[in-house]
């Protein structure tokens, strides 16, 4: 199977899908491909589940974009809620966000929400963490494949940390 990387406006489109499973069927090459795939993922039998499509997503966002498909994801919801804002401001400085390379264009548009954020440094952490934060069903994974007490450990969800940080919340 072979995949091909879509413009841009399209592979966001299906980077912010609810489900992997357009992203892996759309970009795959070969009609014959996409119908083994969509057979494959409605067959009880096959061993094609959705943990399996949100790994080759994962993969795939990971290779043209240079970074992690939930972070991906998130920049790409702030770029859109703001769409006027930011579209208005590259376009000021002679860039057209649509026209660049996935890449480029997430790393532009992250730069921008960065450069925003940073006049204040609460914005500037929530965004820090918005952008890090993985899914719960990576951090599970982690979990699963942990062998030893330390791994297990390292691998859980600080929920101390988080209880200081619903405190704080109250205390402002």
């Amino acid at each position: 199977m072979e995949v091909t990387r879509p413009p841009l406006v399209e592979l966001v489109n299906l980077v912010m899908a609810p489900t992997p499973t357009y992203l892996v069927l759309y970009t795959l090459t070969r009609p014959e491909d996409r119908k083994y795939l969509v057979a494959q993922v409605f067959d009880r039998q096959s061993r094609i589940e959705i943990e399996l499509l949100h790994d080759v997503a994962d993969h795939l966002v990971l290779g043209w974009f240079g970074m992690p498909r939930w972070t991906v994801q998130e920049i790409w919801w702030r770029v859109l809620g703001s769409w006027a804002e930011i579209d208005g401001e590259l376009a000021m400085r002679g860039v057209d966000l649509v026209s660049l390379e996935p890449a480029r264009a997430t790393h532009v548009a992250k730069s921008l929400l960065a450069k925003w954020a940073s006049s204040n440094e609460d914005h500037a952490q929530e965004l820090s963490r918005d952008l890090t934060t993985e899914p719960p069903r990576v951090a599970q994974r982690r979990l699963d494949i942990a062998d030893t007490v330390e791994e297990i450990e390292a691998a859980a969800f600080d929920w101390e940390a988080a209880a200081a940080l619903v405190n704080q919340q109250r205390r402002t």
